[in-house]
């Protein structure tokens, strides 16, 4: 009797009850265990069919699992099952006259975890994070070639073996759908989304979040700066000004469709030029001079043929022989006829009946006077019909006046 209790006093220390975790029927041969008890967490090992591990404990959906050395890990309840009350012997594996096992051959090394998409021919594929159950993708179920009988123990189960080494992990799984859209802000000060304000005014921020209306106004086909009634495509009831702070020239550029280009602009030199089809075309100097056709005016009036008027008031006439050509001199003959072809008359313009002049008209001159167009006289063409007539005149004047001498002198003789 003494002896029996000694021999009992002596195994019970080596035998427990312990509860085991075991892949699910459906598992061929291992289950990934993972780090932690989360899907895409580093794998640390597997739980191979017929090895099983101690449980530590359960947590929702996850068994945490003894590995060698102390270490722990996490298998998904999807693909493992717990076997309450195994029994195991936490020293090393009894001898064989203790335990009878069937001989199988060594294992080799356990294949690398293989993913695929397709199953192929030869061999059978290896299929990672099965579907079937979809609820953890993070278990891989690991399809061998050909099932392994798994060993025959008659006796107490050894510890596991050395974990084999972790596969690749897997790709990423897709992006989740996005999430619900955010509040609206406040905007302006009568709730969110919302502002006071009078239709057609555009908006202005009186603070970062508050805002009303302001003095811009548009119809839908005019805009108005301080206008409510706009008549063209932008009105401004006010002054312009344009401040150019970055250049030595500010202003307005006009452009057509065609690409011409008319302009107002003020240079550096307060020199205020107006353009049209991109072409300078009067120029209006510091001083007030004012040119036509001319870039640097030096009269209060310039035009580019070289006439002006002077500061007196006196008008000049273009007429330097370097502009001349085809210069013929004009006839006694022509000035004559010329001269008494004019008709001068009194008459006042329509346009100022108060003032009465003297002159000629346009369409009666004789053509030696006349314009192309007959709607303008030149005064310089008259001037110089009247001096061809005078220089006559009076040459014909002196001859007669020297015969007239001549005459008396013989007569006194």
């Amino acid at each position: 009797m003494r002896t029996m209790l000694g021999l009992l006093v002596m195994i019970l220390p080596l035998l427990c009850t312990a509860d085991v975790v075991v892949p699910i029927d459906s598992v061929e041969r291992f289950v990934n265990i993972r780090k932690s008890p989360e899907a895409g967490t580093e794998i640390v090992g597997q739980l191979h069919k017929g090895v099983p591990l101690r449980l530590v404990e359960s947590v929702p959906g996850w068994h945490e699992v003894e590995l060698a050395g102390g270490e722990t890990g996490f298998v998904s309840s999807d693909w493992a099952n717990v076997i309450v009350e195994a029994i195991v012997d936490e020293e090393p594996a009894a001898t064989e006259s203790d335990v009878e096992v069937e001989a199988v051959p060594e294992p080799g090394p356990e294949p690398d975890v293989v993913e695929a998409e397709e199953p192929a021919a030869e061999p059978e594929p290896v299929v990672e994070e099965a579907e079937e159950p979809a609820a953890d993708p993070a278990a891989v179920v690991e399809l061998a070639e050909e099932p392994e009988a798994a060993p025959v123990v008659t006796g107490a189960m050894g510890p596991p073996g050395p974990q084999g080494t972790a596969g690749p992990p897997g790709p990423p799984g897709p992006p989740g759908p996005p999430g619900p859209p955010g509040p609206a802000g406040a905007l302006g000060t009568s709730g969110a989304g919302t502002l006071e304000g009078r239709p057609g005014f555009l908006v202005k921020f009186k603070e970062p979040t508050v805002g009303t209306e302001s003095q811009i106004f548009d119809n839908g086909n005019q805009v108005g700066i301080g206008t409510t009634e706009p008549k063209q495509r932008l009105e401004v009831n006010g002054n312009i000004q344009i401040h150019e702070k970055n250049s030595s020239v500010a202003g307005l550029m006009i452009t057509q469709s065609s690409g011409e280009t008319g302009y107002i602009m003020h240079n550096r030199a307060s020199t205020l030029t107006i353009g049209a089809g991109s072409v300078d075309r009067v120029t209006i100097d510091r001083n007030g001079n004012f040119g036509i056709g001319v870039t640097r005016p030096a009269h209060p009036l310039e035009m580019a043929s070289g006439a002006h008027a002077s500061a007196g008031g006196v008008w000049t006439n273009s007429s330097s022989r370097e502009k001349k050509e085809n210069i013929t001199e004009l006839t006694v003959e022509e000035a004559l006829a010329t001269l008494a072809g004019l008709q001068p008359v009194q008459f006042n313009y329509k346009s100022d009946d108060e003032e009465d002049y003297v002159g000629f008209i346009a369409e009666d001159v004789p053509d030696l006077v006349a314009t192309s167009d007959r709607q303008g006289l030149s005064a310089m063409d008259i001037v110089a019909v009247l001096t061809k007539v005078i220089q006559t005149q009076q040459r014909q004047i002196r001859e007669l006046e020297l015969r007239l001498e001549t005459e008396l002198e013989e007569f006194e003789r």
